[in-house]
């Protein structure tokens, strides 16, 4: 090989490389991910409350269907934190029958760890 085809295959190379370099760091922008259901399925409000005993506390609340489809369940999503925001537990609670444009009550119960310092409620799932 002469030293004009060896320059030739270096630059082909630096040029290979430069464009894989410059494709790898174009941003493709986010990936798609599930459906946003936090504008179909809105919770108005919810609380808990401890039992007598203190083991089991009482989750209760609202959620809007703000669609005009009929959802046969919806999966709302309980993350209990401690003071430290270590995750404790997940609890899922089961809302059935939210007709279209209504609200719908749910309560739940669920067993304490006994160190709850907060908890935040989340639309999951959405079946019909």
């Amino acid at each position: 090989m002469s030293s004009k085809m060896i320059g030739e295959w270096v630059s082909v190379a630096a040029c290979v490389l430069i464009v894989g370099i410059a494709w790898g760091s174009l941003d493709l922008g986010p990936e798609p991910g599930p459906p946003n259901t936090d504008n179909l399925i809105e919770i108005l409000n919810w609380n808990w409350k401890r039992d007598r005993s203190g083991n089991v506390l009482a989750v209760f609340g609202t959620v809007r269907n703000n669609t005009p489809e009929t959802y046969g369940r919806v999966t709302l999503e309980l993350r209990t934190e401690d003071e430290d925001k270590t995750v404790l537990a997940r609890h899922a609670i089961e809302v059935g029958g939210v007709l279209a444009g209504a609200e719908k009550p749910f309560r739940e119960d669920i067993p304490r760890t006994g160190s709850e310092a907060m908890g935040f409620l989340e639309v999951k799932r959405l079946g019909r």
